[in-house]
């Protein structure tokens, strides 16, 4: 397969895929079910009709409203939807231009890591919005990592032992540093800082990071922490005032900006 149109189909299916991380981020933590009952109108509950749930393109085409009752559809939905489907075709090009696979472990890790991303997208929605980071996403997500990531390394005909020693040892490093920067935090403090939601958030990116190379989690921690700071500095002067804020996010592209950069920082360490 071509580069060009696995691009191509990444980007149409991160669409697809962005829709239903709409789903994931609404009604996860709220404890809804995904699959029932189909999605509707919050204010006239009506359900959505099938060429009104079309990414992006029906929110145009509707002007952003309700075609029964003319609520506001918010941006956010399709905001979703498009960032999605860019972190998706970024996962192929990386893998297509960085990793230097062969054709099959192109496309199997590109579809890996996009769907990494995807799980990214949601839990740095939902801690925006709530900040909280959902057991029901983060655990499944390990879960299938440690399943996943030894499959990516037989594809790619690496040996599946090294590879899974490798993710494992990314996700204890990071996860450990910060629950024991947690620890330290509370008993030194006296106050809440940083939640155990962010060491589960670290031990799933220490896993993929790490699978590249775990010299790269590091790197995401430091990346992590310097967007972490400026994100809490401007948050800071707008609010006027020292309030809790979301770190998940800024783990999650920390950890994506080092992924994208890994070439010259490894030809820089080894």
């Amino acid at each position: 397969m071509s580069t060009t149109v696995l691009l191509v189909l990444l980007g149409v299916f991160g669409l697809a895929v962005g829709s239903f991380l709409n789903v994931v981020i609404v009604r996860v933590p709220s404890h809804e079910s995904l699959l029932h009952p189909p999605s509707k109108c919050p204010q006239c509950e009506q359900a959505i009709r099938p060429r009104d749930n079309i990414p992006v393109l029906s929110w145009v085409l509707l002007k952003g409203r309700c075609r029964e009752c003319g609520e506001p559809i918010p941006a956010g939905y399709p905001l979703v939807e498009v960032t999605n489907a860019v972190l998706w075709v970024v996962a192929g090009a990386w893998a297509s231009w960085s990793l230097q696979l062969s054709s099959g472990g192109t496309v199997a890790v590109s579809v890996g890591f996009a769907a990494l991303f995807s799980v990214l997208l949601a839990l740095s929605v939902i801690d925006l919005e709530l900040y909280i980071l959902p057991n029901k996403i983060t655990y499944p997500s390990i879960l299938a990592s440690l399943v996943v990531l030894p499959l990516l390394s037989w594809t790619i005909g690496e040996d599946v032992t090294w590879g899974l020693g490798r993710a494992v040892a990314g996700g204890l490093g990071y996860a450990g540093f910060l629950a024991v920067v947690l620890i330290a935090w509370d008993l030194i403090m006296r106050r809440p800082g940083m939640g155990v939601g962010d060491v589960k958030l670290a031990a799933l990116l220490g896993l993929w990071v790490g699978w590249v190379s775990p010299y790269l989690v590091l790197y995401a921690l430091i990346a992590a922490s310097l967007i972490g700071l400026v994100a809490g500095g401007v948050a800071f002067v707008i609010r006027r005032e020292n309030r809790e804020y979301p770190y998940g996010p800024w783990m999650a592209l920390g950890a994506l900006l080092v992924l994208l950069a890994q070439e010259p920082i490894l030809d820089v360490i080894l």
